[in-house]
């Protein structure tokens, strides 16, 4: 009986010993304390949202592995969606508390404003004081944008301002010297693009053939900017939410949708929106040539990079108070990532000058947050546009100069505000409503919004 009892219990140590080993070999996709140096064998899975673009996929594959590689215990699960649906999918995910860890709050129409207040984006203070030296290259001014009562939310990635870019071998088929690239050189103003704009134009009855020499391609609030006016009061972008609208109250409001009305019907330059629909079925209205000169955010450095033309950049044309709308998108993580210490390495990688930063630049050509990258890019953007590369640097650092965040980014719920403005903005440019009329009905709607 003795000898029955030892051998019962050297078989019930065994069993134990295997289920034992088999458990901890069933341990799941995390560790332990849900960090990235647990034990060896044990990975935690982050999920990286990201705009469906064709043209970005191969660097987004190209940085998970390069990150996987430097951190085989964390691995990137990637997730594409098309920009018009984010919002609409970002908000069923963070409702349902089923939210991706990495992304970027200003990819979504609603933008930066819109989530914060949702609650749905992690204070990342402790982080960026932990790792401060890595992040030395972003200056301080961007990095304000997204720090709202002394807490950060968002690591810039990219800095863009806005331009005018113009079409060389048309502007060299016209006689027209290049625009300047001195942003403080105010010879370049409205009337002299005007002058520009009509002798650019090319009207020979048939619509096939007929080219115009300008397009102010940005929203009305920023060609309200462009004036010194503003739809709305300062403490909209302080405070996020849009409040008493100041669309009536700004007679430079009035002056900058006018000159934009005038380019199409007094003028004769610019595409009514009828006609813009007819040559956009085309394809982008500059890259096919149909139009001489742009005013474009900055994304046009990279967007306008295939065209089988040479072209260049300017600064917008010179009207007093001129502000520039400037787009600074950050890299956030969720409030509710399960996964926060590891998201914020991901983060930090895709920040690197030396890691995803300077690939991102490459692969996009897109103006980098970081400053210790932005010598390359001048080198990159003149190989690209022909222009020396010390004008590169005047055009695009004076931008900055004059320039402020995009309201978009910094006012909530933008996407339904800006759609309320467009509607009544399409009649006026249709010549449908008078300025006048317009501005009040879109002071009328807004206030309805509130």
């Amino acid at each position: 009986m003795k000898r029955d009892w030892k051998f019962l219990k050297v078989i019930m140590l065994l069993l134990i010993l295997t289920l034992s080993t088999a458990l901890a070999g069933c341990g799941g996709s995390e560790t332990a304390n849900g960090g990235s140096g647990g034990k060896k064998g044990k990975t935690t899975e982050i999920t990286w949202l990201v705009r469906t673009d064709p043209n970005m996929i191969e660097w987004e594959k190209e940085t998970i592995r390069n990150f996987e590689a430097k951190h085989p215990d964390i691995k990137i699960k990637l997730e594409t969606i098309p920009q018009a649906e984010i919002d609409q999918r970002l908000s069923t995910m963070i409702a349902s508390g089923n939210v991706p860890d990495v992304w970027s709050s200003n990819w979504a129409d609603s933008g930066f404003a819109t989530y914060r207040q949702m609650g749905a984006l992690l204070d990342l203070t402790p982080y960026v004081e932990n790792d401060a030296q890595q992040l030395s290259g972003i200056p301080e001014n961007l990095m304000d944008i997204y720090k709202i009562d002394g807490k950060i939310y968002g690591v810039p990635m990219l800095s863009i301002g806005s331009f005018l870019f113009y079409n060389k071998d048309l502007l060299d088929e016209a006689g027209l010297e290049y625009p300047p690239t001195d942003w403080s050189d105010h010879s370049w103003d409205w009337d002299k693009a005007i002058e520009y704009a009509q002798k650019l134009t090319k009207d020979t009855g048939k619509s096939k053939d007929k080219i115009y020499g300008m397009l102010n391609n940005v929203s009305p609030n920023f060609k309200t900017w462009n004036f010194g006016g503003d739809f709305f009061k300062p403490e909209a972008y302080e405070t996020g939410d849009m409040g008493e609208p100041a669309v009536l109250d700004n007679p430079r409001n009035a002056e900058a949708i006018q000159l934009n009305v005038d380019l199409v019907h007094k003028y004769k330059v610019s595409p009514n929106p009828a006609a813009l629909d007819a040559v956009s079925q085309l394809g982008d209205p500059f890259m096919t040539g149909k139009v001489a000169m742009i005013v474009n955010g900055g994304w046009g450095f990279w967007a306008y990079k295939p065209a089988e033309f040479n072209w260049g950049v300017a600064p917008i044309p010179y009207a007093d108070g001129r502000q520039v709308p400037l787009f600074v998108d950050p890299w956030n993580i969720s409030a509710k990532s399960k996964h926060p210490d590891e998201s914020w390495e991901f983060v930090k990688f895709l920040a690197d000058p030396e890691g995803g930063a300077k690939s991102f630049m490459e692969a996009t050509t897109a103006t980098p947050a970081d400053t210790t990258l932005l010598e390359d890019w001048y080198k990159q953007m003149s190989e690209i546009t022909g222009m020396p590369v010390d004008e590169v640097k005047q055009v695009n650092e004076g931008a900055f100069v004059e320039g402020r965040e995009a309201d978009n980014h910094l006012i909530s719920k933008f996407s339904t505000i800006s759609t309320t403005i467009n509607q009544t903005m399409d009649a006026v440019n249709e010549g449908k409503k008078s300025v006048e009329e317009g501005l009040k009905e879109i002071d009328k709607n807004l206030r309805s919004l509130k």
